[in-house]
Order: structure tokens, then sequence, then C-alpha cells
């Protein structure tokens, strides 16, 4: 399965970061969940983190509710954090209620310090 053009995937000692660089994730959400969720099942990942920083605006309601729902659908296998930049994110975290209400594990941050930090509780410790 080839992935979008602007999703870019990147394994890391068990984890995955998955960085978005256009609104495709945003007009074809379906699509784009699929894509990640068969990138965590052929790589047995422990956590994903999704950088969606590079995602042009404007972000809708249903946007975010949307990108929940089908979080909630097909990642709920690992834990997943979702990087965005403060005027972003949305202060009642609906997609992140929306996906936790339908089983996924899925955390919100706006600092990448913060992100990485959670990604590595996650990740296989090299020896």
């Amino acid at each position: 399965m080839s992935a979008p053009v602007d999703l870019q995937f990147e394994h890391e000692s068990g984890c995955l970061i998955v960085r978005a660089r256009s609104r495709h994730v945003l007009e074809q959400k379906i699509a784009a969940v699929k894509e990640i969720a068969a990138a965590i099942k052929a790589h047995s990942i422990k956590a994903t983190l999704v950088d969606l920083r590079e995602v042009p605006g404007p972000y809708t309601f249903m946007d975010r509710y949307q990108l929940g729902e089908h979080a909630g659908r097909y990642l709920t296998q690992v834990p997943v954090a979702v990087l965005l930049l403060e005027k972003q994110a949305d202060r009642q975290l609906i997609g992140k209620l929306v996906a936790n209400n339908r089983g996924a594990n899925v955390e919100v941050f706006t600092n990448p310090a913060a992100a990485r930090a959670w990604l590595e509780k996650y990740q296989t410790p090299h020896e």
C-alpha cells in the first residue's frame, strides 16, 4: 500500500512518526487514517506520533470530529499522539474526546518536546 504523497512515515525504535504535509489528511480523512493504520500493523508499532503542524488551515469542528471518529475506528491498536501548532489546537479537544470515546488512546500536544517525551516512553532502548 503506498502512502499518499503528503504523508511521510519514519520508524524509530519500535515507534512510528507520521508527518502530514498538506490538507490531504483533512480532505481524505478515511484514506489517510487507513494508511497510518496499515503502517502500524505492517511494522508491529508500539506507539505513533502524528505531526500535523504543516497542514494548512482552516480546521473545522467536523474535521476534528471526523478525524477522532476515524481514529476510534482504525487506530485502536496502539497509543497515538497528535502534534499540532497552538493555532491548530481546539480548546475542547473534540477530536481526542471522540477518538477516546470510541476506544482509541489519543493524546494531543502543542509542545514538540512534550510530544517527543511521550513517544520516548514507548521506544525500544538501543542496546
